[in-house]
């Protein structure tokens, strides 16, 4: 099963969570580190992909951000907090769909 997902699919999850920083004036905000949300999130991605209903479940979900050691509060809030600089996220949406393509060819 392949694990790329389309660029649609990734201009929508950027999107929706561009959408709640988008009134801006909010205090700065210590978020996790940038590496750290792209491997995490990369990894949800990968785990969801791998299943047939492309869904990634609740326990998985919360032993790959334990890994990690975030929780999804924290990648919510990296994205809150980020969704303004709109080249910043652009670029780490590319690292994460550079993590898949890895993976992608990991298993071919």
């Amino acid at each position: 099963m392949p694990l790329r997902t389309s660029r649609f699919t990734y201009g929508f999850a950027l999107a929706a969570l561009l959408a709640p920083g988008a009134c801006g004036g909010e205090p700065a905000v210590e978020t996790v580190d940038r590496d750290v949300f792209v491997q995490a999130y990369a990894d949800l991605r990968i785990s969801a992909l791998m299943t047939d209903s492309q869904r990634v479940s609740m326990p998985a979900r919360d032993s790959i951000l334990e890994g990690h050691g975030v929780t999804p509060e924290d990648l919510e809030v990296f994205a809150e907090v980020h969704s303004h600089d709109l080249e910043f996220m652009r670029d780490v949406w590319n690292d994460v769909e550079l993590l898949l393509d890895k993976e992608q060819e990991r298993i071919n």
